[in-house]
């Protein structure tokens, strides 16, 4: 129905390179539950993910769980910004560091 990559190699930190969820799937809580899988099995102190700045979808769902904006990057896809985001620190396992 849906998976997501949780990689280590942005700045060495976590991040979320991919979170694809079946399109006869969505809507269910599938892309919160990766998300908040995520956030639980994050060795690092920050957790970071992208999405186009047309992927509404995704911007709200992350928004929903408690992720931050925190910079925007030109020319990855033309005419198509990415948005990067970022799980408070504050939530992820206080023994990460």
């Amino acid at each position: 129905m849906g998976y997501s990559v949780l990689e280590y190699t942005f700045f060495e930190q976590g991040f979320i390179t991919m979170l694809m969820v079946s399109p006869n799937a969505r809507r269910r809580g599938i892309g919160a539950h990766l998300l908040q899988a995520a956030e639980a099995t994050c060795s690092t102190p920050k957790l970071f993910t992208s999405t186009n700045v047309s992927n509404h979808p995704m911007q709200s769902l992350l928004q929903r769980l408690g992720w931050h904006p925190v910079g925007l990057v030109h020319g990855l896809d033309e005419g198509d910004p990415e948005l990067f985001c970022l799980f408070p620190p504050a939530q992820l396992h206080p023994l990460r560091n």
